[in-house]
Formats: structure tokens, C-alpha cells, sequence
């Protein structure tokens, strides 16, 4: 008994059922199958190439991480800049405090910002700054109790520190209702209240200042009956009951450095600049010494994540890119071997990583950066070591790098960022760009009658001197070519001349190239990547346009097959039926 093979079977578009080679014994559907897996071969490449591709995009998306990464390691070390000094991590500040008394951490709390200078205070607390606070008379009466009985019915005004309002007492009203009047309108005067149930029969209220100091002390006046007097808070219609009075509301005392002052609050930031003061206890005669210094740790930190960052690239781009030595082949994951921009990128970084900063000058008894080697950070010796992913990555000296940072923190400083130095005090850098140059600016600033006129300057990189360059004026705000922006405060009434220098350290040129790479429109990497996806398109746009003729090839060699089997088919029944007319006739004969 003979098995019938499903796989024989073929189902055309138009319904019809058809057995493969049911007639001529040729297995007519496997034939045009391995006929168009034939002619799909440039189909396969197309897809293997789209294949490789994607995994080519998965790694420069995934560099492309990496090196905003990068990027954002820079961004406390390349100079920007901010009126307090927060985006120069140099400039981060160290508390240390003292006291020959009672624990400085117990009177006084200080932060600092990067705006602080560096410098010792002596602080001295005679007094805390408190809320202004006076209760009632303990009413015979409970919280929630009828109190209008006792104080009548009326209309009284409270005044803070936010201003005044108005409160009506009417009928029936308990403490509580009075309470609820007087927070109702808390914003706009700047008075709470609060009931405190004394017992079952007993209640007062207790009115309490939001804000701290002198200036925040309340005052009331009876307008119609006489609720406030009756409660006992005022001993005549504006006068405030003494005997009540919790709290007088004072200002904070301090000495500093045996300068009085006084503040509304316990805590101020206006004392001195970059410093925010927190007071907790007074104890008058406890000196509390603070000092302020560089928080070198930061800065050392923000270094080291920057090595890190930079390794983490490089190391990746290794492993991407890898060849042994040895044998001279590429590893299997070496999918961006003689990738053009991945080639440009990393020559880019090493560039800038053994570069010079520009424009770092001498100054006598100073020791000055140029390069990242002179402070400890250095390349790993190309072909030196047994594990390839190491080669062009940076290695630390943490005890040079320390021993910079120590000794010479403001040339660490000058060996990352951005820096401006100008001779006019009316002259200072609000920003810069990537295209800003190292170099020399001497500025003639024309103004008169509290405007500025015109501004020109010579610029002097590398020795060489451009003249009568003409700068961008907007209010007090002067832009070069080059995208240095400067603030000019001088008064605008007379003619005045400023010279800027300015360096470009290693940060900077890190940071700008790798804005650069990563720009979202232009960058190497956005570019690498979009012809990548491009190509993919057409790659995929090639594979439809075959598979759809080949479909087409398809259904005609079926039909020219089908047809054939008809064919067959038919010679095959004519052939049996004159085989059968045949037989008859030599029956008969």
C-alpha cells in the first residue's frame, strides 16, 4: 500500500489543488523551489549584509554611549562658567570647624559653595533668633466648648510679618473656631494659632509668629468688642498683655571675628559670600573657628571618573577592533575593524590625550601642567601587555596626581579648563566656545554717555598679531569671532581698554571635540551610524524587490509545470485507451 507524501502536494493562488509530479514522477515543487532558492541568492547576501550591520549599530550605539559618558566626565573639567563658580569643581569648598567650648557642630552648621573664599572665621552666638509667641488666658471653658459667653462677640485685626488681616468672632464660636479663623488666613499675616486643651473644662489659645526675629513680631487690635482683651492677650485695645508673652521674637546675635551682627533668622547665607550659616544654640563667649579650603578630593575625583570614562572607550573600541598579534586574525567580535570613524575617533581622543594645553604660561616659584603625563595620567605602553584590550588606555600614578594636586592645585586647574585672565576688572568672561582661541585680547572699548559704541581688538595666537578685529555689542555684553564673550561693567561714560589671556586646557579640548562627535546632526558617530541605517533601507528595499519577482517567477514555473503534469496526463489516458482498443481488437481476431 503506497503512503501519500504531503509535502508532494501544491496549493496554487487560485485555490488549485495540484500532486507534485503525479503524472511525470518529477517532484516538480522541490525543483522550483531549489530553481528559486537559486536565483535568491543575491537576496541572502543583501540579508547577511543587513545582519552584520545591525550588529555594527548595536556597537556604535553602544559607543556612542560611552562617549557621552565621556563627555559628561567633562563636564565639571573644562571650564564653564557660572557666576558662583559651581560648574568649576576646583573651586568645591571644605568645611572645618572648631570651638573652645561646647562642640562647633552643636551651636553652628556651615556650607559652603564654590563662590566661598578660602579663609578662617570666628564665630561667636550670643543669641538665637526666635519666633514671637504669647498665649491667652486659660479659659473656664472646653476647646471645643461655646467661648462668646466669656469673651463676647467682635471684630479684632492681626498684623505680622506678611501684613494684616481682619477676624470676626461671632456667636457660638468655640477656641477652636478662632483658631481656624486666624489659620484661614496665615499666609497673608504671618500668625498661627494653636489651642492647647488645659483639661476637660480648660483651654487657651497661643498665637506664634511663622517666621523668625524682630521684624516678624506680631500686633493685634480690639476694632469692635473686646474678644482679645477678654481672652487676655491685650491689656488695653492695642496693647499686647506682657504677662502672656512666651517669646519677645529676637534677632540672632553673632560676633564674627568680633563684628557684631544681627540676623532675623538662624539661618542666612547674606554674611558672607558662598556661605550659608546655620545657627543651633547660643552660648555666648564659645569662640567657633571655621575654616574653608579646597576640596581637592572633588577634584580628584572628577579626574579619575574622566580616566575611567576614557578607558571605558578606548577598551571597548579595543575589543571591537581586536586582532591578535600572534596569528594576525580578527576575533569574532572585531565587527568594526576598519570602520572609518571609529578609526577617526580614536585617533582623536589620543590626540588630545597626549596634546598640550594651549596657551599655559610660566609664572615665577610656579610649576606649570602642559601635559596630562606631568601629573601622573599616561598611556599603558602600546604592545606591552599580555591583555591587547589594555593597549592606548590611560593609567593613573595616584601619588604624582596627588602630590599635583597638593602642591600646585590652581596649575591642575589651568591644565583642564578654560581660563580667562583679564587686567580690567570691568572686564570679565561670561562664556566661550568650542572655536574660542588660546591667545591674547587687547580690547578698546568705545562708550560715552552710559552706552557702548564700538569695540575692536587685536588678537595675538602663536606670536602672531590680527588687527582691527570688531567685536559684537549687545547692552553690556561683548562677543569676539572666535565666540569669547565677555561682561563689561565699567560706568560707559569714557573711552576704556582691557587685554584678556586666555588658555585652553586638555578638558576643554576634550569636551568641545566630543560635543563635536556626538552632535546630533553632524557628528562623526550620528553620521556613521544614519548611513548605516541608510544602507540597511536600500539593503531591505533590494530584498522586496527580489522576493517579489521571484514570487512572480514562482507562480510561472508552477503554471509551466502544471501544465506539463496536464499534458501528461492526457497523453497518459489516450495511450490507455488505445492500449485497451488494441487489446480488443486481438480478442476479436
Amino acid at each position: 500500500m503506497s503512503s501519500l507524501n504531503l509535502n508532494n502536494i501544491y496549493v496554487g493562488e487560485n485555490g488549485r489543488v495540484q500532486l507534485s509530479g503525479g503524472s511525470s514522477n518529477i517532484d516538480f515543487v522541490d525543483t522550483v523551489d531549489q530553481m528559486i532558492a537559486a536565483r535568491r541568492i543575491p537576496a541572502d547576501n543583501l540579508e547577511k549584509r543587513i545582519e552584520k550591520n545591525d550588529e555594527k549599530l548595536v556597537a556604535l550605539k553602544e559607543l556612542q554611549t560611552l562617549m557621552q559618558d565621556l563627555k559628561d566626565s567633562m563636564s565639571n573639567l573644562y571650564g564653564a562658567t557660572s557666576f558662583d563658580k559651581s560648574k568649576n569643581i576646583f573651586e568645591s569648598k571644605q568645611i572645618f570647624a572648631s570651638s573652645d567650648g561646647t562642640n562647633a557642630a552643636s551651636l553652628i552648621g556651615v556650607t559652603a559653595s564654590n563662590a566661598a573664599a578660602s579663609g578662617s572665621y570666628t564665630f561667636e552666638i550670643d543669641q538665637l533668633a526666635s519666633n514671637h509667641k504669647l498665649s491667652s488666658n486659660t479659659q473656664a471653658v472646653a476647646a471645643s466648648a461655646d467661648v462668646t459667653g466669656l469673651t463676647g462677640t467682635g471684630e479684632f485685626t492681626i498684623t505680622g510679618g506678611a501684613g494684616s488681616a481682619s477676624v470676626t468672632v461671632s456667636a457660638g464660636d468655640t477656641l477652636q473656631d478662632i483658631r481656624d479663623k486666624i489659620n484661614t488666613v496665615k499666609d497673608s499675616t504671618g500668625v498661627q494659632a494653636s489651642v492647647v486643651k488645659v483639661s476637660a473644662t480648660e483651654s487657651t489659645i497661643i498665637f506664634t509668629s511663622t517666621e523668625e526675629g524682630v521684624a516678624n513680631r506680631m500686633s493685634f487690635s480690639d476694632d469692635t468688642g473686646s474678644v482679645l482683651q477678654s481672652l487676655g492677650i491685650l491689656s488695653d485695645p492695642t496693647t499686647i498683655n506682657a504677662a502672656n508673652v512666651i517669646d519677645d521674637g529676637n534677632d540672632a546675635l553673632v560676633q564674627l571675628d568680633g563684628i557684631a551682627v544681627t540676623r532675623g533668622s538662624n539661618e542666612f547665607s547674606d554674611l558672607i559670600d558662598g556661605l550659608t550659616v546655620s545657627l543651633y544654640d547660643a552660648e555666648p563667649g564659645t569662640k567657633v573657628t571655621i575654616d574653608i579650603e579646597q576640596d581637592l578630593n572633588q577634584a580628584k575625583t572628577a579626574i579619575l571618573d574622566f580616566v575611567d570614562a576614557y578607558n571605558a572607550v578606548q577598551t571597548f573600541v579595543n575589543d571591537k577592533t581586536f586582532v591578535d598579534k600572534t596569528t594576525g586574525k580578527p576575533s569574532e567580535d572585531a565587527i568594526l575593524l576598519g570602520d572609518s570613524s571609529v578609526k577617526s575617533i580614536e585617533a582623536t581622543l589620543q590626540r588630545i590625550a597626549g596634546s598640550f594645553a594651549q596657551g599655559v604660561t610660566d609664572r615665577v616659584g610656579e610649576e606649570d601642567y602642559s601635559v596630562l603625563a606631568e601629573i601622573g595620567i599616561d598611556f599603558v605602553g602600546y604592545g606591552t601587555n599580555a591583555d591587547q584590550s589594555l593597549d592606548k588606555t590611560l593609567e593613573i600614578n595616584e601619588t604624582a596626581l596627588n602630590e599635583a594636586l597638593l602642591n600646585n592645585p590652581n596649575e591642575v586647574m589651568e591644565l583642564f579648563l578654560f581660563r580667562a585672565k583679564s587686567n580690567n576688572s570691568d572686564l570679565s568672561m561670561t562664556s566661550f566656545k568650542g572655536d574660542t582661541s588660546a591667545a591674547t585680547y587687547d580690547f578698546n572699548i568705545d562708550a560715552s554717555a552710559g552706552v557702548i559704541n564700538s569695540v575692536t581688538y587685536d588678537i595675538t595666537i602663536d606670536g602672531v598679531t590680527t588687527t582691527g578685529n570688531t567685536a559684537t555689542i549687545n547692552g553690556s555684553s561683548i562677543t569676539t569671532a572666535d565666540g569669547l564673550r565677555l561682561f563689561y561693567g565699567g560706568d560707559k561714560t569714557a573711552a576704556d581698554t582691557a587685554t584678556v589671556t586666555t588658555s585652553k586646557g586638555i578638558g576643554a579640548q576634550f569636551y568641545f571635540e566630543l560635543d563635536a562627535i556626538l552632535d546630533e546632526q553632524e557628528g562623526a558617530l550620528t553620521q556613521a551610524i544614519s548611513d548605516i541605517e541608510t544602507q540597511n533601507t536600500s539593503y531591505q528595499d533590494g530584498v522586496t524587490r527580489i522576493d517579489e519577482r521571484l514570487d512572480r517567477q514562482r507562480e510561472v514555473l508552477m503554471d509551466k509545470f502544471i501544465a506539463m503534469e496536464s499534458a501528461l496526463a492526457r497523453m497518459k489516458n489516450i495511450q490507455s485507451s488505445l492500449d485497451e482498443l488494441m487489446a480488443v481488437g486481438k480478442e476479436k481476431s
